[in-house]
């Protein structure tokens, strides 16, 4: 055991332990933590214990997180285990130190909120995705290329996940991601008019939704809220491309390919969400509804059967044609 010494009086080993309350305040915190510490017993002044104010500190550290809402060093280990990434690689992704992350975990450092955020949202594999896509290095490492493989199919396990947790909507969206590129990107606003297209014309040439989710008649169309809380964080920017993450029969396959080559290789977000606001589902789900004016309403599924029905008779539609489907959209862009 070390000799605790007196700085004040320079006296050796002459100390009780005593409780004492520290304060503690800053940005977004403050307690009062109970600690117990070294006393000289002949002029009474503390004695710096090395020791235990690394163990003081600590404490302090996990109530700082719990007040500032920070993220813990457990969440940030799941984080590592999901996408089995080292802490110097995801240190890196993350354009830090390579030992920052170190230090977040081992309690020495507290993350600031930009940063703990940061680290929340690698919770959701898209947006890891989007890292491990965004990452650039003048001189990589050896080591580098199957350090980043490795994350590449801790993505693709997770996404899975996802699938299994949220419903069949994600084989869909995973569908669309796999085949989006730099030239023509999804966003999110286009992903959801996309979401509502395939469902439709599913109603109706299948006599069956692909998957069970409802959509609602927000201000800038159908939105699926599940979808939108895991991509609301992109807002207008390109969606990650991600690794062949879906299972879908033949015939659903042809439904997403139709709304890909007549819907996405041809319009834009805006006119996209414009077909989606001239269709009676959508027009009926708002009535009553200023434009501008937020609205949750589910769109009702038989409507949309019904419509789409209607617009299979009368185009001409079917499973083994759908190429009308572009005169049809042609005709209602058209009318004012």
């Amino acid at each position: 055991m070390r000799e605790k010494i007196c700085y004040e009086c320079g006296t050796k080993d002459a100390y009780e332990i005593r409780e004492t309350i520290r304060e503690y305040e800053g940005d977004g915190y403050h307690f009062e933590l109970l600690v117990k510490v070294p006393f000289c017993t002949k002029c009474g002044a503390p004695i710096y214990d090395q020791e235990l104010e690394e163990e003081i500190a600590q404490k302090a550290n996990i109530k700082i997180r719990e007040q500032r809402e920070i993220i813990t060093h457990e969440e940030i280990l799941e984080i590592l285990d999901s996408y089995h990434i080292s802490q110097k690689m995801l240190s890196r992704l993350l354009g830090w130190g390579d030992i920052t992350l170190t230090r977040y975990i081992n309690g020495n450092y507290t993350p600031n909120i930009v940063n703990s955020n940061k680290l929340k949202e690698l919770k959701n594999p898209y947006v890891f995705q989007m890292l491990v896509e965004g990452y650039e290095c003048e001189q990589p490492e050896q080591n580098e290329e199957k350090c980043l493989k490795k994350a590449a199919n801790g993505v693709l396990h997770e996404l899975n996940k996802l699938k299994e947790t949220q419903g069949k909507i994600f084989d869909v969206v995973n569908w669309f991601l796999a085949h989006t590129s730099e030239e023509v990107p999804v966003t999110h606003l286009v992903l959801q008019k996309l979401l509502y297209f395939v469902q439709s014309w599913s109603m109706a040439m299948l006599g069956e939704p692909i998957f069970g989710d409802s959509c609602q008649a927000w201000v800038h169309g159908a939105v699926y809220p599940g979808v939108y809380d895991i991509f609301k964080r992109f807002k207008y920017k390109p969606l990650p491309k991600v690794e062949e993450a879906y299972e879908l029969s033949e015939e659903e396959l042809i439904i997403l390919n139709a709304v890909k080559k007549y819907y996405f290789d041809v319009y834009n977000a805006k006119a996209l969400e414009e077909i989606c606001h001239r269709e009676t589902p959508y027009i009926e789900a708002r009535r009553g509804y200023a434009d501008g004016e937020p609205c949750h309403i589910v769109i009702d599924k038989d409507q949309i059967r019904m419509y789409y029905d209607y617009l299979s008779r009368k185009y001409s539609i079917g499973l083994d044609d759908m190429s009308n489907i572009k005169v049809y959209l042609n005709n209602i862009l058209s009318y004012s």
